[in-house]
């Protein structure tokens, strides 16, 4: 297996888990242009991750996530 598939692989993975955590579905996350950041104290212990869509994201999938905060957090 090739370093692309197995990035390939880690990256649907990851769409998959937020597909379930947010609620919506699978393809529905591919539509969506996301970062995720992590909040950190300055000894680096993560608080808290925030998911951030871009402005490019469809509005309707974004409204069935229903729990966005600052615009698209």
């Amino acid at each position: 297996m090739s370093n692309r598939q197995i990035e390939e692989r880690q990256e649907e993975k990851k769409c998959q888990e937020l597909a379930e955590i947010l609620g919506i579905s699978y393809d529905e996350v591919c539509e969506l242009t996301w970062d995720i950041e992590t909040n950190e104290s300055s000894d680096g212990l993560p608080y808290e991750y925030l998911i951030i869509f871009s402005d490019d994201s469809p509005k309707e999938t974004l409204q069935k996530i229903g729990s966005l905060e600052n615009g698209n957090t």
